[in-house]
């Protein structure tokens, strides 16, 4: 995809473009005003399994719905910024969270966990993948997320570059997809051999074999929750931001493999 970038400016379109269509049906939609008003989360794909746990329970103790709006973080980004919408903001790294509290878009934040690059491989790591260099055969079919979309290639990419490291990966990489569940999806499928990840969506593969290679050791992404400037009840979002960094909330997040939580 980041090879022919005339297609991410065509996807970023289609996805402003779905967003604003969303929201004029929304508007034109009366409130049932018996009903508690839904607190709506734009949440990156690779904590999807989490809060949905954790939004269930809340929902389930509160009685206030939780409305999602998935994607990889710029995609979520994008929709908070064109929307004018929603209360909480969740992408997969806190950099994502500062260009929304730059721009205006987000007023406060709270940190929630860490989560690590790694990569995940076929059942039994067939290709022997214990080293970045590994991901260089030719022959070998690894998929990356986006990195100018997805906060797992975004973190990737800029801790790469670093070390010089990059653009012999990049060469290499068969294919860039659209979030990172997408990438472990393919080599679940087996389309691809290889596939960068965090750890915590890797947990939810468990057929599959986790890589922990030493060149991506400092590959992390800071997970932030951050409330939104238009979210109607600061107050009820703060709440919800609350419950999913309790000890409740971390608990479902351990449960959905997540192992580096920052407590309140």
């Amino acid at each position: 995809m980041s090879r022919r970038p005339f297609l991410a400016v065509a996807v970023f379109s289609l996805v402003a473009l779905g967003g604003l269509i969303y929201l004029a049906y929304r508007e034109t939609r009366p409130r049932d005003e018996s009903k508690p008003r839904a607190l709506v989360v734009y949440c990156a794909a690779a904590l999807k399994p989490a809060m949905q746990a954790t939004a269930e329970e809340y929902q389930h103790e509160t009685g206030t719905p939780i409305e999602f709006r998935f994607g990889n973080s710029e995609q979520i980004l994008a929709q908070a910024s064109i929307g004018g919408e929603g209360d909480v903001f969740l992408p997969a790294d806190d950099s994502y969270v500062r260009v929304a509290t730059s721009s205006g878009i987000a007023t406060e934040s709270f940190p929630l966990a860490r989560m690590r690059a790694v990569v995940l491989v076929r059942p039994g790591n067939p290709r022997g993948i214990a080293k970045l260099d590994d991901l260089l055969q030719k022959d070998l079919r690894l998929g990356q997320a986006n990195p100018d979309a997805a906060a797992i290639g975004k973190v990737t990419r800029e801790h790469l570059q670093k070390t010089g490291r990059w653009n012999p990966l990049h060469a290499n990489t068969l294919v860039y997809h659209t979030t990172v569940t997408d990438a472990a999806n393919a080599v679940q499928i087996g389309s691809n051999d290889a596939a960068i990840v965090w750890d915590a969506v890797a947990a939810n593969y468990p057929a599959l074999t986790v890589a922990k290679l030493p060149e991506l050791a400092g590959a992390i992404g800071n997970v932030e929750l951050a409330i939104l400037k238009s979210c109607a009840d600061p107050e009820a979002a703060r709440r919800l931001v609350q419950f999913v960094r309790s000890d409740r909330g971390q608990q479902a997040f351990r449960a959905a493999g997540f192992t580096d939580l920052i407590s309140p």
